[in-house]
């Protein structure tokens, strides 16, 4: 007799077949948009699984923004005109070995982005953009203040781009990343700060100058430095 050709099952933790299965629940909508779920010792009873399983997998899915627990009344669907990110990025996010997957997701979507806002950009969006590096400089030795106007110029670079689309993936995105943005906050500011803060600088003026070419150069330039520095 032949050997048989499997593929071997891959273990799985509770929380993301439990996850797994809300995502059926929804896809077939059973849970519609804005629905609200059953009651946490009903569905743990549906699902077979006990209820701290289930609250981690609740808990999961409400921070990403899928999920929203309303104290008092119970867990609900987020009712939102565009689509939840895939869950599977969710279930990656629990997963050893993941960031990088993520981090590549958001090196191209940004880099993309980038180019956008330097054709779309607009007066308003230039105000960010300069506030967010103004904030920057001013909180250049205060790490946990740099990191969040770091992150507000990003997101001002996305929502330039006028793409809904690609601004809703990347809050998500963002999301799973948030863990690893403040490992910035263990390194000196001389070892990073005034490299990272030019090359800020650099997108805004690709972007001023709405020229797309330099916009995307610029930011994948940026990314890659973040890549070494974080992974």
């Amino acid at each position: 007799m032949k050997p048989l050709t499997v593929k071997p099952i891959k273990k799985q933790s509770i929380p993301d077949t439990i996850i797994k299965e809300l995502k059926a629940l929804i896809d077939s909508g059973q849970i519609p948009q804005g629905g609200k779920l059953p009651a946490e010792r009903e569905l743990a009873s549906l699902l077979n699984v006990s209820r701290p399983s289930l609250r981690v997998a609740i808990r999961a899915l409400s921070m990403f923004g899928i999920l929203e627990n309303r104290q008092g009344d119970g867990t609900y669907l987020v009712n939102s005109e565009h689509p939840p990110i895939e869950t599977l990025s969710i279930i990656l996010s629990m997963k050893k070995g993941a960031l990088l997957d993520i981090f590549e997701a958001r090196e191209s979507i940004e880099n993309t982005c980038a180019g956008l806002a330097a054709c779309r950009r607009d007066e308003e969006d230039l105000h960010n953009l300069q506030k967010a590096l103004e904030n920057m400089r001013a909180n250049y030795k205060n790490p946990d203040k740099y990191i969040e106007h770091d992150l507000n110029f990003h997101k001002a670079v996305i929502a330039a781009s006028k793409n809904l689309v690609l601004v809703d993936l990347m809050d998500k995105t963002y999301k799973l990343l948030v863990s690893t943005r403040t490992e910035g906050q263990k390194y000196p500011p001389e070892l990073y700060r005034e490299k990272n803060f030019q090359q800020h600088v650099e997108i805004y003026k690709s972007i001023e100058s709405s020229d797309p070419e330099k916009a995307t150069i610029a930011m994948a330039h940026h990314m890659s430095n973040i890549k070494k520095k974080y992974l």
